[in-house]
């Protein structure tokens, strides 16, 4: 049995939170990986006792995400290390007439000009990487949901601190987050099919995660590529 899952607001706090509806004793909360606020309760329990739960967390939640962002800032990027498709590349830079980035299975070898920005030239690296492979996983998902004859949506990346992507079915729009780009392909593909059965089942109910499962069938498997 799949548990529901909705997308609430927190009325006395600016704080959204994932609410699964599942059959658990307490009300539960944890903080997944991407600092996304997952609240358990079972189908019984007043909305407006769950609201108040969350509220009580506020500050601590608010604490944790930063803490999991500088943590996670470290850990996708530093000086010396890079996390890409979820392998850590060692950074490797050379001074050359022009820059440019590529990538083996170890390493991250990066040629720059003489005074120019390391960093910057990585992030534009990624920018481009994140355009072409985003797009890509787009483009065989769609049509991997032929059946459904969607309109193939406008693909928008930016950086986003709480959530791997976003569906506006209004504009047909799907926005991915940048920071996928350090994760696991597999979940990068979750992300993506996700976001598309939006345009199919808007809400995160049980007939949005059969559609899911019935295309992606260890869905919950690759979901947990970034909760180790």
């Amino acid at each position: 049995m799949i548990a529901e899952r909705t997308i609430k607001q927190c009325k006395k706090y600016p704080l959204t939170y994932t609410l699964v509806i599942k059959q658990v004793k307490n009300i539960n909360m944890r903080i997944a990986h991407n600092g996304e606020v997952i609240v358990s309760a079972n189908p019984f329990v007043p909305m407006e006792k769950i609201d108040e739960f969350v509220s009580q967390k506020a500050a601590w939640i608010l604490a944790h995400q930063k803490q999991m962002e500088q943590r996670q800032g470290y850990c996708e990027m530093n000086e010396h290390q890079l996390m890409l498709f979820g392998n850590s590349l060692r950074i490797k830079t050379s001074v050359a007439k022009y820059n440019h980035v590529s990538y083996d299975k170890t390493t991250l070898y990066v040629q720059h000009k003489e005074g120019a920005d390391v960093e910057r030239v990585i992030r534009r690296f990624l920018d481009k990487l994140c355009k072409d492979v985003f797009l890509d996983v787009a483009q065989l998902t769609h049509r991997t949901l032929k059946e459904y004859q969607l309109e193939f949506p406008q693909i928008k990346l930016r950086d986003m601190k709480s959530r791997w992507g976003t569906c506006t079915p209004a504009k047909n729009q799907i926005t991915l987050n940048k920071r996928l780009i350090h994760y696991p392909f597999e979940f990068i593909e979750y992300v993506v099919l996700h976001e598309f059965v939006h345009f199919i089942q808007p809400n995160h109910s049980k007939a949005f995660y059969h559609v899911i499962e019935n295309y992606m069938p260890d869905y919950k498997q690759r979901m947990e590529l970034i909760n180790h």
